[in-house]
């Protein structure tokens, strides 16, 4: 007795507002259509909208309060602490309750779309059991229907409310459910510009890069990438930015900054910015991006010598010498050169140095200096000229072997003359007579022979 009272005054503080012969009215209508029974089917349609899409927290503090009020008039606190206990262990219930049939009553599907700005969207509500249904919306809304369905579909030919989130609901706002809709718009333009620019860009200053985003919503789910386009075409990401503007429905405009602080690499490259809309699964696939305009950098910096840069070499006397200075440089860099078998306060106003027949005076070392507004650099090359001793010694050794071989001639001249064409007497010449010895005359000689 104690519970269904209870009930009862609970039920006539949760729809304090209602008109008392409106609550009979829906009464009755629940009794014609069989509703639920028990204490379920004490609540009418719209006494469950009151109690179930309010705050449960409010109605355990302040129902159960004032329900205990009435109960324990005149009692002591200690009954009235027990007797608002059970009043918010039966309002608990009850919520438990809304939150059951809130989630089984209407399926919408798909639950959530995501839609470009004038497009057509549509979904279904859909219901277990054939109820009066009806969708409410600022698009496409549709009144409750005159007969029980189980399946209602909403339609818009072309989405153009920001805001426009449809509710499916049934007769008396018993049973309802939300479909969300993203409503997207891609940007006008997308463009990248220097927020001061540099004139001119130099190496290792700091510039602040910009880019602007215009008209393009929701704003919060725009994603823009900074990218470094080499000379070469290697393109590089600088930076990703996102702003937290969820709340923010409407197109907007978006500007994203960037500190940029270029090398003498950088020098011919190009920068420029990406929007991308990332709208999840349910959005476009893949996500739409735009990219900006581009911006050639053109970065001075001061000369640095390239290779083979300064060395120390060694030089045949009598050779030619030839010495290139060259260096990077933006601007191109001018030339000077420091001899050193000039005037010290002489300089050659050339990248290129070139001394024929080297001598022995021209060893030293020789300087270059390559400047441009942005600084200068040097590079000094030791050269030491030095004597090739071989064709001397080769020299000195044919004219060993020759005045050798003269004397040879000398020597063999005289010694020949001595014994071939020497004096001779003439009795020396005469043959001689000797026993048993015949002589023989040959050519006139004569000769002996035994």
């Amino acid at each position: 007795m104690l519970w269904a009272s209870a009930l009862q005054f609970s039920l006539e503080f949760v729809t304090p507002t209602m008109n008392t012969t409106a609550v009979d009215n829906r009464r009755l209508r629940e009794r014609e259509r069989g509703g639920r029974g028990g204490v379920v089917g004490a609540f009418s349609s719209l006494e469950y909208f009151h109690f179930c899409k309010a705050e449960p927290a409010h109605f355990f503090f302040s129902s159960s309060n004032r329900i205990a009020e009435y109960f324990t008039e005149g009692r002591s606190l200690l009954v009235r602490w027990k007797m608002e206990i059970l009043i918010g262990l039966l309002i608990s219930s009850l919520s438990l309750y809304c939150d059951f049939t809130d989630a089984e009553c209407l399926v919408v599907s798909p639950a959530s779309l995501v839609v470009k700005y004038g497009d057509p969207a549509s979904s279904n509500c859909s219901s277990d059991t054939p109820v009066e249904m009806g969708w409410e919306a600022t698009q496409g809304g549709v009144g409750l229907t005159d007969n029980k369905v189980k399946i209602l579909n909403w339609k818009a030919d072309g989405v153009t409310d920001w805001d426009n989130n449809p509710t499916c609901f049934t007769d008396g706002g018993l049973c309802q459910k939300q479909l969300n809709i993203t409503v997207y718009k891609l940007p006008d333009s997308v463009s990248i510009s220097y927020r001061k620019y540099p004139d001119p860009m130099v190496e290792g200053h700091q510039y602040l890069l910009q880019c602007l985003v215009q008209n393009i919503a929701p704003i919060g789910r725009l994603r823009v990438t900074f990218y470094k386009v080499s000379a070469t075409g290697e393109q590089t990401e600088l930076d990703t930015q996102q702003k937290s503007k969820d709340n923010i429905k409407t197109p907007e405009n978006g500007t994203y900054t960037l500190d940029f602080t270029p090398g003498r690499d950088d020098d011919g490259a190009q920068l420029l910015c990406s929007a991308m809309l990332d709208l999840g699964p349910e959005g476009p696939q893949p996500p739409p991006v735009m990219d900006s305009n581009r911006l050639n950098t053109n970065v001075h910096y001061k000369p640095q010598f390239t290779s083979p840069g300064c060395f120390s070499m060694s030089i045949t006397e009598g050779d030619t010498l030839s010495l290139n200075c060259s260096a990077n440089g933006n601007p191109a860099p001018s030339y000077d050169w420091l001899l050193p078998h000039a005037d010290p306060n002489t300089m050659e106003e050339r990248s290129v140095v070139t001394i024929t027949n080297m001598a022995k005076s021209h060893s030293g070392n020789y300087t270059c200096f390559a400047r441009n507004p942005l600084g200068n650099s040097t590079c000094t090359v030791k050269v030491e000229v030095t004597v090739d001793y071989l064709p001397i010694i080769a020299g000195l050794a044919a004219a060993v072997v020759v005045i050798l071989l003269v004397v040879s001639c000398f020597t063999y001249s005289s010694y020949y003359k001595h014994r071939r064409m020497g004096h001779y007497q003439l009795k020396d010449m005469l043959p001689r007579r000797h026993k048993n010895k015949h002589v023989v005359q040959h050519n006139g000689m004569d000769q002996s022979f035994m």
